[in-house]
């Protein structure tokens, strides 16, 4: 089981579909708006991800913007095709173990960074005309 977050463009169903049929391209600009928010997140993590090797850092990543009707989406965590050992020791340090106390980087950063995330949103959406 790898260690994700979801971050989704939502509430925002109505207002997308009103715009549509004004002519903005804004399925485009929906997929630049979530995909500026996970840079941040991706960056808070790497900030925050303890780093004994740097191969846990490294399989961090940010996915390509993804679409549910009107819901736009990034995944932003461990790869999805990370190794077994990698995805054990990413839980660990974010959850921690009988053995090990937890070093959140997931939640911390999704605590800490969420008003960057919706800012760097915000802006991608006014550089493209849609707010």
């Amino acid at each position: 089981m790898t260690v994700r977050v979801i971050w989704k463009l939502n509430g925002m169903e109505k207002y997308l579909e009103a715009l549509y049929e004004a002519g903005k391209d804004v399925e485009a600009a929906a997929d630049r708006a979530v995909a500026a928010a996970g840079a941040v997140l991706l960056e808070g993590m790497k900030q925050r991800v303890p780093v004994l090797t740097g191969n846990l850092k490294s399989n961090l990543e940010c996915s390509a913007p993804m679409r549910d009707g009107y819901v736009h989406y990034v995944e932003v965590g461990i790869k999805k095709d990370v190794d077994p050992e990698t995805a054990r020791y990413g839980n660990v340090q974010e959850y921690g173990s009988a053995h090990t106390p937890p070093h959140s980087y997931i939640r911390a950063t999704f605590d800490e960074d969420e008003k960057k995330a919706r800012k760097a949103e915000r802006e991608s959406l006014k550089k493209d005309g849609v707010i």
